[in-house]
């Protein structure tokens, strides 16, 4: 009797510090508060009318009339 309420007791203090071990290794992390600014959209002639040349604005090609296409946000 006495050996069993020995083991109960070891069990017992084991799965009690077990929970408060595991319970400090998961500490959790704050949010990053930080303001996260929008990237603007970048346009181009589909055509590459002007090579490599880019704009901020929606808009048509100054060579051939085309709408320009969004190539998508730039950081």
């Amino acid at each position: 009797m006495k050996k069993t309420i020995i083991t109960v007791g070891v069990a017992s203090m084991l799965a009690i510090g077990s929970i408060f071990i595991s319970g400090c290794a998961s500490e959790q992390k704050p949010h990053d508060e930080t303001i996260h600014e929008h990237a603007e959209a970048v346009y181009k002639c589909p055509m590459e009318c002007e090579g490599d040349k880019t704009y901020k604005e929606m808009g048509s090609c100054p060579e051939c009339g085309m709408d320009l296409a969004e190539l998508g946000p730039t950081d």
